[in-house]
Parts: C-alpha cells; sequence; structure tokens
C-alpha cells in the first residue's frame, strides 16, 4: 500500500508562505502510533487552528 504523504506537503508549503494550517487533529505531548500536523507545526513554528477558530476568525455566523 502506497503511503500519503499529503500532510508533509501541506505543511512545507504553510512554511514557505508563511500561511495557517486549519486541522482538527490535537497536539498531543506523548505520541506512539501518528505524528500529528500539531505536533510538527510546534516544532517548526507553523501557525495552526481547528475548524471552529478558523470560522470564527472569517467572522462565520449560523
Amino acid at each position: 500500500m502506497k503511503e500519503n504523504n499529503a500532510d508533509a506537503w501541506i505543511i512545507a508549503f504553510a512554511k514557505a508562505h508563511g500561511h495557517t494550517i486549519v486541522t482538527n487533529e490535537k497536539f498531543q505531548l506523548k505520541i506512539r502510533d501518528k505524528i500529528s500536523i500539531p505536533n510538527v507545526c510546534k516544532y517548526y513554528n507553523i501557525p495552526y487552528i481547528d475548524l471552529f477558530d478558523m470560522l470564527k476568525r472569517l467572522g462565520f455566523k449560523m
């Protein structure tokens, strides 16, 4: 099975262009199985938010 490397591309693009990543993953201090996007973002000082924070920042109302 081929591994999906989309996360790495998104993180690299955000770092190179100064973007904020939107993800539903949470920062986890002790990771064992898979490294989450927030953990990588924190290590490389890349801003990240979750979907609800993005909607708040954009002024979305229901």
